[in-house]
């Protein structure tokens, strides 16, 4: 299957590794020979990776208490990937740049599928993790999931993302269970001027980017920056060495202007467009008499478009208030479903300092969604379009026990949905540090996940087959007696930084989940329509379940030499579900085995003479019982030339230790385990 291009442009070509590699050395060493008398040296003054480690971890954060906070005092499991670290990385797509998290399971579906969670219930519809872009929600209320392939901006206007590691439910509400991903791009005031980006290779068909940032009107207080960008991506092969049929390309553009009127206002404003397509292998029940069953290549077509707006407004040294509004529009047309989404969210905060020893957030919030959906024989809701709403409020105190030693953290979210009511989400934390060098925290939190739309009213037709006098059709119905998923999150972490040249982070956890959702058989029945008249053998989702996750996170990092970085991360996890009686499911106990028990990456970063850069990295996952996925070693290298302060060359090397290999099972609507392969490409980023 081949996807009808967006753009005009040549078949791709069929490269050669080794004649790739001598066409850049060949360029490499004949633009660094021309750039012998340049006076530049730097590319970035500001670069990240030129900070001493106490500087890397005053790195303000917001994900953890909603406010600025250095990373060094956020008194949780919080990890940040740096715009240094995905430039360094080699990565292509903002789920590549997650691997580098501990605690964080990535694990690609096929070409333009990832399955990608924290700590446990991974699959491709992972509902127990809230991502963010730039504070706007971007999980699909359909299934509590996100589409990666539809989340995508420039790579290198990303300032950094925030991983928060456990139950950020107090702040960000239902849904924010196992953990919060933060996506922030940079500022338009940081991306001023041109740049243009473009390359290719033997996975990457071809993909380019090109943005400008300018000022608006006289002196420094707006700026903008708008963008495009698209690229096309080859089909993954499937274990038997057939085509995969699931190619990919889109196309983004869009625009953001920072601007501040006066000392205490300031505006932002951004949005953006894509139109994209997919390719995937769908089988799906198309009838009630043989063949029933049809698998078919289909192409999947989405497109949307977002606008946001962010008005802060600072009232004293002490006092500020934070107003965003956002809307979103997410159409996808695919087997076996067709939906449109809307989403209109509005949220306030106020942060606010009460004495010497307080310093109080609250906030509310409402967010309205409307879909409408296609329904079909294999997948269906009654009703096909409804309008849901939230609406809610928090508060959070974080009091100064003992100045510059110990600090207490309190709060909670209230939220009424359509769902199930009202839901209350506290927590409590307690930050230690006893010496600059050292911090020690401990948190207990409670979060829910609360129903979504698949959860509460869809049927899934998965399976037909003839039988004596009744055919048989296989069903999975929801529920809308469901209560949400509880979590209650016990914590434990340390940070030290024994000396200048070495900073490590150690969080340990105990989760208990109880109300988990389970499917229990109920009793068949006969149905005459759609015709034939025939029999359904049918589960239902139900609260069934309960189970126990825990587990260790460290993450490391060691200035060894001022020109050779290493960052390493590792995590062990151990998860038990539990049938509560009487419990008849034989399905989703199954989910227990989708995630690795331990996962390792040691990332090494080289400044070599001549303006080179050397950097590679090494990913170990273990296997995945349930899904028969062995275990796996993937190994990235990336060598980078920086001849000019506004010219960076790289060629990048993806997955070097196995011809291809296994990640996940199952594709959307289908069952098919197609395999990353090895890959290679070239890329050229200019700055003007």
């Amino acid at each position: 299957m081949k996807t009808k291009s967006l753009l005009t442009l040549p078949e791709k070509p069929s490269f050669d590794v080794w004649k790739l590699i001598c066409i850049f050395l060949v360029v490499l060493f004949y633009l660094h020979g021309n750039a012998e008398g340049n006076n530049q040296t730097e590319q970035n003054p500001l670069n990240l990776a030129d900070l001493s480690l106490e500087e890397l971890m005053d790195i303000k954060v917001t994900s953890v208490s909603k406010k600025e906070q250095t990373l060094s005092q956020a008194a949780a499991a919080i990890f940040v990937i740096t715009q240094e670290d995905i430039r360094r990385s080699g990565v292509t797509t903002i789920p590549e740049a997650l691997r580098m998290a501990p605690g964080v399971e990535v694990a690609q579906v096929d070409a333009n599928k990832w399955a990608i969670t924290i700590r446990g219930f991974n699959n491709l519809f992972a509902s127990k993790l809230l991502v963010m872009i730039d504070g706007r929600t971007i999980y699909t209320p359909l299934f509590s999931g996100v589409y990666w392939d539809v989340q995508d901006t420039v790579l290198e206007d990303i300032d950094r993302i925030e991983v928060i590691r456990g139950p950020g439910g107090t702040l960000w509400g239902a849904n924010a269970v196992n953990g919060v991903i933060n996506i922030i791009t940079k500022n338009a005031k940081d991306t001023q001027g041109g740049m243009v980006t473009a390359g290719g290779g033997t996975l990457e068909n071809g993909f380019g980017s090109i943005r400008y940032g300018g000022k608006l009107g006289e002196g420094d207080k707006a700026h903008y920056r708008v963008f495009a960008k698209y690229f096309n991506r080859d089909s993954f092969d499937e274990a038997a060495g057939a085509d995969g049929a699931d190619e990919w390309e889109a196309i983004r553009g869009g625009f953001r202007m920072d601007l501040t009127p006066s000392e205490n206002n300031s505006w932002t404003v951004q949005g953006d467009y894509y139109d994209g397509e997919s390719g995937q292998r769908v089988s799906e029940v198309t009838s009630l008499t043989a063949p029933f069953l049809t698998t078919t290549d289909d192409d999947v077509h989405v497109k949307g478009t977002n606008l946001l707006a962010r008005w802060k407004h600072s009232i004293s040294e002490q006092s500020s208030t934070t107003l965003q509004v956002y809307y979103d529009r997410a159409e996808r047309d695919a087997k076996p479903l067709k939906q449109t989404i809307d989403t209109f969210d509005m949220d306030f905060h106020h942060q606010f300092g009460m004495g010497e020893r307080h310093d109080i957030i609250w906030g509310i919030g409402q967010r309205f969604v409307y879909d409408d959906i296609e329904n079909t024989l294999a997948f269906s809701f009654a009703p096909d379009n409804r309008l849901a709403h939230t609406t809610s409020a928090f508060i959070q105190d974080d009091i100064t026990l003992i100045e510059n030693r110990l600090r207490l953290t309190l709060g909670s979210k209230f939220e009424w949905n359509s769902y199930t009511e009202f839901e209350y989400q506290p927590n409590a934390r307690v930050l230690w540090t006893p010496h600059p060098n050292h911090s020690v925290w401990a948190s207990v939190s409670r979060a829910v996940r609360t129903p979504a739309r698949t959860d509460d009213s869809f049927r899934l037709n998965f399976l037909a087959v003839p039988g004596f006098g009744l055919n048989s059709l296989f069903t999975i119905f929801g529920n809308n007696n469901l209560k949400s998923e509880d979590l209650v999150a016990y914590e434990l972490g340390y940070r030290l930084q024994p000396n200048e040249k070495i900073f490590l982070d150690i969080a340990t956890y105990f989760h208990s989940y109880d109300d988990l959702v389970s499917q229990e058989p109920i009793t068949p029945f006969t149905e005459t329509t759609p015709a034939p008249t025939h029999l359904v053998i049918a589960t239902q989702f139900q609260n069934k379940l309960s189970g126990k996750a825990y587990g260790v996170e460290i993450a490391g990092k060691w200035k060894v030499f001022d020109w050779w970085e290493l960052n390493t991360a590792f995590n062990w996890f151990q998860f038990d579900l539990d049938q509560t009686p009487p419990s008849a499911d034989t399905t989703t106990k199954l989910d227990d085995g989708n995630s690795p028990k331990y996962q390792f990456n040691i990332r090494s970063h080289l400044k070599l003479p001549y303006h080179l850069e050397l950097d590679t990295a090494l990913f170990v996952t273990d296997e995945l019982d349930n899904l028969r996925i062995p275990s796996y070693n993937r190994l990235d290298a990336r060598i980078g030339w920086l001849p000019t302060e506004t010219l960076e060359m790289s060629l990048v090397f993806q997955n070097l230790t196995d011809p291809r290999h296994k990640e996940f099972g199952g594709s959307e609507g289908g069952s098919v385990r197609n395999e990353v392969p090895r890959s290679v490409y070239g890329k050229v980023v200019w700055k003007f």
